[in-house]
């Protein structure tokens, strides 16, 4: 994730529609403006886990928890307070939600300790890149909001200082992956590339396609008709397998059978076999051909075009270094994203009471309630002022309150 992009991108949905419960009786005091306190019950410099040694507060962490929050919410869960007592991915949702939260702080930590290991800091250059970027949020919040950057970082629930610190994690990133790139340490070989091709889901399968007829009213193949094609599926696969030569002869039937594509003389657009991606042909397709060794032969593969008897093949020599050339491109990111798993995976992480004890739902209430009554005392200061200096008649349209259209979607690149 790219803090930098995603920081400056706007205010999500369900953050412009969202207040501020009253603190407990009997509260410590604290800093009136940490909204931490206010909303999830812990001071912003309150340490919730370590990571490798070093100290992860509540400031940090709980930007992360609301975006964990609010993408839940867009995506169409948490729709209701009883979505909070289902699962995801197996887990309880309000631990999923936390842990998915606690890996991307693990992430960014993770990230500057080992820039700090390496001796890197941000630059000159890149801290005024970072401070026009702030800047330029700062005038697009009040453009689309009113809001001053304080009052935007509140809803977010993080502080200016924390905010900026998280902003110079991507620099610290890049100049770590330029080291090591420098230093040879993400250099491929051509197995590295060839992980990467596996990984990318490309394979490569020729095909004997038994169409199912069409029908001249349109309706539906019916299950008699499905049975005549699978029962001719199952002839010529036995044709071939006693054949002695059944990858000969599977060439033979194909060419001679097969309802896929042709040109103009009858013949095949693809008699050599598809260089597939993944998600190029339909599911079952794509999977018979992958659970298939090099030069085995499936058996009648249903799809909503017919029956399919597939051959998976090896790429050629041309073809695989063309897969590795282009891959050849990326792995630098691709090992750099690998690494950084690998950091956060390994990671030691010690977790204090604090953590344990949020509920996310009740801080993600509070920081809906705390958003709406920004708005309320917002409106009510606009009211006053209009009350006290009257706008003059000019026919003028009042200036609308609503954020632009692209306001959650445009950001600082």
């Amino acid at each position: 994730m790219n803090v930098k992009q995603f920081l400056c991108a706007g205010m999500t949905g369900a953050l412009l529609v969202a207040g501020l419960t009253a603190c407990a009786p009997g509260a410590p005091e604290v800093d009136p403006s940490d909204v931490a306190y206010q909303t999830a019950g812990v001071t912003r410099d309150t340490v919730l886990f370590t990571v490798d040694g070093t100290e992860v507060t509540a400031d940090e962490y709980l930007f992360w928890l609301l975006q964990s929050v609010a993408s839940a919410k867009q995506s169409g869960y948490l729709a209701d307070d009883d979505a909070w007592e289902e699962e995801l991915n197996g887990v309880p949702t309000a631990e999923y939600l936390k842990e998915d939260a606690r890996n991307t702080s693990v992430l960014y930590t993770t990230v500057s300790n080992h820039a700090a290991a390496a001796g890197l800091t941000v630059t000159e250059e890149e801290q005024a890149e970072a401070d026009a970027e702030l800047e330029t949020l700062t005038q697009r919040v009040d453009s689309y909001y009113g809001m001053t950057l304080q009052e935007y970082l509140d809803q977010q629930c993080i502080s200016e200082a924390a905010f900026r610190k998280l902003n110079q994690v991507p620099y610290l990133a890049r100049s770590l992956q330029t080291q090591m790139e420098e230093a040879g340490e993400l250099t491929a070989q051509d197995a590295d590339l060839d992980a990467m091709v596996e990984e990318a889901g490309y394979y490569k399968a020729k095909h004997i396609l038994l169409a199912f007829p069409e029908n001249e009213d349109g309706s539906a193949v019916t299950d008699e008709q499905k049975a005549a094609v699978k029962a001719e599926a199952d002839q010529l696969l036995a044709q071939i397998r006693t054949a002695a030569d059944p990858l000969v002869e599977f060439d033979k039937v194909m060419n001679e059978r097969s309802d896929d594509g042709r040109d103009e003389n009858n013949q095949l657009y693809a008699p050599d076999g598809y260089l597939a991606y993944a998600g190029q042909m339909v599911p079952q397709f794509e999977s018979a051909a992958k659970a298939l060794a090099v030069g085995e032969i499936s058996e009648p593969v249903e799809t909503a075009y017919g029956y399919h008897i597939i051959l998976r093949q090896d790429f050629t020599d041309e073809e695989r270094q063309q897969l590795r050339d282009s891959m050849a491109a990326i792995y630098p990111d691709y090992a750099m994203s690998k690494l950084n798993e690998q950091w956060v995976e390994e990671a030691k992480v010690e977790v204090k009471p604090a953590y344990e004890k949020l509920d996310p739902n009740s801080f993600y209430k509070n920081m809906v309630a705390f958003a709406e009554q920004w708005q309320e005392e917002k409106a009510a200061e606009e009211a006053a002022q209009a009350t006290a200096s009257p706008a003059p008649e000019t026919g003028t349209p009042a200036q609308s309150t609503e954020p632009a259209p692209d306001a959650t979607g445009s950001g600082a690149q």
